[in-house]
């Protein structure tokens, strides 16, 4: 769906429209009427909809320009441009030729026509004085991928793609970077630098810094991965991209690094008997520590490593300070608002009811297709399943951020309403948001039991309880590294109060908002039913015209006319009415549904922490004291004290048992911890999907009055030669 959704349906009636292009990137020019896209070229034959001198909006051609900024594309696209600009077509600062920018269609597989109509995409059918910069040159390899994918050209498809961008097979960027290591290696060569010497050659031209985009692209855009090396684009030369060596990598993705200690000394909450349980054997103890230092665990690990530079704390240092808690002073590279980079492509998955119910009269179901594109599956899922994995999750994840499930049904003055069409909808999308959730998780979207109910194609009751009885705590057999505890922050407990407190108040305020975005939605489709009503009863009004003024019936058509048009342009309205209503249930609607979910589940996980983060330590260590209360007895016991066989022996044994209990339950506390602090990581990229939300529906608002203002604009011109009596 395209940022502004699509067109409202076109009447016979309104021809005045029939000209018109509403899309966001609409490759056809608008004829007969104005254009009153947001993004108007400002060349269609009406005038401006606001009728005042207010800059020019932008062409197509500066569109392409920052459609996909460098910032906001996979790194295959940075290294076509530098391989394209380092092959000698260079066109200006930071810019490539035009037949530069076509040798990527070598062997690519696509047709002429294809070829071109990319070329005219980009170009508008003018020739590029400057070259293509790097902005247009993403446009172009994203089109380039949709065509081998055989999808639409357009560049409402490549704004559709752009957290999931296509990645083409371009061969010759291989070409080119072989031919470059050629080259190096013939220049590197003593022989040659005897023989000639290397002619003198300017100083490649950098490509100008990047602006901050405030528009659509705000929440992909930010430079630093969390999961790679906090290195991986600094200085954005992007010809020897950094790989942490010292750590595996899995899936493409570099481990994260361990988090680095907090500074010596800190207060740690611990029983004096934590630190003398029994040695672990070397292999254990090194399996532990390979553990904590690669960031990959048995899909129990509880930390994803630093969110920022080398070196930065957690989430008690300030979200991005040093160890100390100090700021970082090296500006964040990322545009305004930006969130996690297209380098790791977002998961989607879609989430279709199926028409036909399935089972026999009372005990009939709904089925829904689950589909994941990046997985290729395509899967069978009744509600029960989702119910059923998120139980599961429970019982594995309980200190995570776990996303919402939709309700089953709902009661409204004691009629359960789940057959009703409407609800059935709305719990579809929620089964969306919840399995998008899941997969974009950085925890849970590796999770076995989430890959088998996204790929295993039969059905899961044969294997639910089976599965359901093998689950355990995430932190079940780990082992606590020495270092762990102190590298928590010290004020950590006082930073999850403060952000539950405020968590428990956005949520409240969201579940509000959503509330209202529904009422408001509701109140634009009464006005637009009123206005048809109106634009109905002035039609009705025009056959008692003429009888009405029978005295003198010659201004009567003119009149007639000004009434029709006012009609029409009424029914006009009430169709951008209609399809703007439509577009905030499907757009900025569900953008606030998904925020409050995000905000519900934070909850709901501080909530799982008051039930099941407790322990008995103190408990243990009062038994742990009577019973070597009890040893020592014995010991010191006359020899020839009558004493139970054995009941020495278990007592020692009773002793190591709770010892261990003890070690146990505090490195469960430990990681708890840990875990809530990283959740909370992860939970600081939702500010970036409001920031997302509220510019992207303001530029939705801005589209539609633009087309209400120039829908009445005309009207005001039709209505002009009505008769006056002057």
């Amino acid at each position: 769906m395209s940022l502004f959704g699509s067109s409202p349906p076109e009447e016979p009636s309104q021809s005045t429209r029939s000209g018109k292009s509403q899309s966001l990137f609409d490759d056809d020019r608008a004829t007969g009427a104005a254009n009153s896209s947001l993004f108007d070229d400002g060349d269609g034959s009406g005038p401006s909809p606001w009728d005042m001198p207010t800059p020019k909006k932008s062409a197509k051609r500066d569109m392409v320009k920052t459609l996909l900024p460098a910032t906001s594309v996979p790194e295959s696209y940075v290294d076509a441009f530098d391989l394209v600009l380092e092959a000698g077509f260079e066109a200006g600062a930071g810019s490539v030729t035009l037949a530069g920018a076509k040798k990527l269609f070598e062997s690519s597989g696509l047709d002429t026509d294809e070829q071109a109509r990319i070329v005219n995409l980009i170009t508008g059918g003018q020739e590029p004085s400057g070259g293509l910069g790097r902005s247009e040159f993403n446009v172009l390899v994203a089109l380039i991928g949709l065509a081998q994918e055989h999808e639409e050209l357009t560049l409402d498809a490549v704004d559709e793609r752009r957290r999931n961008l296509p990645e083409p097979s371009l061969p010759a960027t291989q070409q080119m970077r072989t031919a470059k290591v050629s080259e190096n290696t013939e220049n590197s060569s003593p022989s040659s630098r005897d023989i000639q010497a290397a002619p003198n050659e300017p100083a490649p031209e950098t490509s100008p810094p990047k602006s901050k985009q405030l528009g659509r692209d705000s929440l992909e855009n930010l430079d630093a991965d969390p999961w790679g090396s906090p290195a991986l684009h600094k200085g954005h030369t992007h010809t020897n991209p950094v790989r942490n060596d010292a750590t595996p990598s899995s899936n493409g993705v570099t481990a994260a690094r361990p988090l680095v200690g907090a500074a010596a000394g800190n207060n740690r909450t611990t029983s004096a008997f934590t630190t003398h349980s029994e040695p672990p054997d070397s292999a254990s103890s090194t399996l532990a520590n390979d553990d904590i230092t690669t960031g990959q665990t048995d899909g129990s690990a509880g930390g994803w490593g630093s969110f920022g530079n080398p070196g930065q704390g957690g989430l008690g240092n300030g979200f991005g300070g040093d160890d100390q808690g100090n700021q970082s002073s090296r500006p964040v590279s990322r545009s305004l608002g930006g969130g996690r980079t297209n380098r790791h492509i977002e998961e989607t998955v879609t989430v279709t009811l199926l028409p036909e119910k399935e089972g026999m009269f009372m005990f009939q179901h709904r089925n829904y297709e689950v589909k994941s594109a990046r997985r290729g599956s395509t899967v069978i899922r009744r509600y029960s399943d989702f119910v059923w994995l998120l139980d599961c999750l429970h019982k594995k994840y309980p200190f995570r951020q776990l996303p919402l499930l939709p309700p089953k049904r709902v009661a409204v003055n004691g009629r359960h309403l789940a057959t009703d069409s409407n609800f059935i909808e709305k719990r579809r999308r929620g089964l969306v948001r919840f399995a998008n959730a899941l997969v974009r998780h950085p925890v849970l979207g590796q999770e076995e039991l989430v890959k088998m109910f996204l790929t295993v194609p039969t059905e899961l009751a044969g294997l639910r309880k089976q599965v359901s009885s093998s689950v355990q705590e995430e932190f079940t057999g780990r082992r606590l590294p020495p270092d762990l505890e102190d590298s928590l922050p010290t004020n950590l407990l006082e930073t999850f109060d403060t952000v539950r407190s405020g968590v428990r108040q956005s949520a409240e305020a969201y579940i509000n908002l959503c509330t209202l975005l529904e009422r408001l939605m509701k109140r634009n489709q009464g006005i637009a039913a009123d206005n048809l009503r109106f634009s109905h009863a002035l039609t009705d009004l025009t056959e008692f015209s003429p009888s009405t003024y029978a005295t003198d019936t010659n201004d009567v058509p003119l009149l007639n006319e000004g009434i029709s048009s006012t009609a029409k342009h009424l029914a006009t309205s009430q169709s951008l009415l209609e399809e703007e209503a439509r577009v905030w249930d499907e757009g900025v609607l569900e953008d606030f549904k998904k925020q409050r979910d995000t905000l519900v589940s934070v909850r709901d996980m501080f909530d799982r922490r008051d039930r099941y983060a407790k322990d008995n330590i103190p408990y243990l260590e009062r038994r742990i004291e009577s019973n070597e209360q009890k040893l020592a007895g014995l010991m010191n016991r006359p020899s020839n004290a009558p004493v139970k066989p054995g009941e020495q022996e278990k007592l020692e044994q009773a002793v190591r048992t709770d010892k261990q209990s003890i070690v146990d339950q505090h490195a469960r506390s430990v990681f708890i911890k840990e875990c809530l602090r990283d959740e909370l990581q992860y939970f600081q990229q939702s500010q970036y999907h409001v920031s997302k939300l509220h510019q992207e529906w303001s530029q939705e608002r801005v589209k539609y009055a633009e087309l209400q203002v120039d829908n009445w604009r005309a009207l005001s011109e039709e209505v002009e030669n009505m008769p006056t009596g002057d």
